[in-house]
């Protein structure tokens, strides 16, 4: 099953005239286990690593369709590795080499991006990782896949079909308002999420579907593996 895209998301990739091709980003930080990782690669149209992600890939015996970033991460050996491999560099110190893969993907009218590797140790790279939502909004759909869960940009509304007892949660970027849910067990009304305010994680289905829409703001949806989740095997 792959990972389905919402009906807003599809409308936008319609209006932009942009592609169906779904991209895999690598970048340097922690992978999910790598049954994920085959799943994904096997989704995948065009693999693109994060400078220091060609140092996963070749771990893993993966081929990348292209490398790109500023090259300060990837090691000399994974470099000599992969020489027949394009490596696209970009020296822009302003974004990070995940920031920079993304760009490449949406210059390249790519539909879709599926993110490994984005998050790890450091609470300020996972933070930035987590701001590309609001970065590159509009410009291209999103998903960050960690060894927890799979994180998407809920666009004005998403129903998706669910198993009772799973664990959802809801993190606002910003503050969002007007943001509504249907079956879920703590139950929101035209309220708002807000970081320090109040924040909507771990949340439990209650039905086999459930609905959430926002009106304003940046809210992700950070659904676990397991129980209904995309990973469960």
């Amino acid at each position: 099953m792959r990972l389905s895209l919402q009906r807003n998301e599809i409308i936008f990739l319609a209006l932009r005239q942009i592609s169906d091709m779904k991209a895999l980003i690598i970048a340097n930080g922690k992978l999910p286990p790598q049954r994920i990782v085959r799943a994904l690669v096997r989704e995948a149209d065009y693999i693109v690593c994060a400078d220091g992600g060609a140092n996963h890939a070749r771990r893993l015996a993966i081929t990348p369709d292209i490398i790109v970033g500023d090259f300060d991460s990837i090691t000399t050996a994974t470099k000599r590795f992969y020489k027949n491999v394009p490596h696209y560099p970009i020296a822009d110190q302003n974004s990070t080499d995940l920031e920079k893969a993304i760009r490449f993907c949406i210059e390249r009218k790519m539909g879709e991006a599926n993110i490994i590797g984005a998050f790890g140790e450091r609470l300020d790279h996972t933070t930035g990782s987590l701001g590309c939502f609001k970065k590159f909004r509009g410009e291209i759909v999103l998903r960050f896949i960690d060894k927890e869960a799979v994180v998407s940009l809920i666009v004005k509304k998403i129903t998706m079909q669910t198993t009772i007892g799973e664990k959802i949660s809801l993190i606002p970027l910003d503050r969002c308002e007007g943001v509504t849910t249907k079956h879920l067990k703590y139950a929101v009304r035209n309220g708002v999420l807000e970081l320090g305010v109040q924040e909507g994680t771990s949340n439990v289905a209650l039905a086999n579907s459930v609905t959430v829409s926002v009106k304003k703001g940046t809210l992700l949806l950070y659904r676990f593996h397991g129980l209904g989740g995309r990973w469960q095997v």
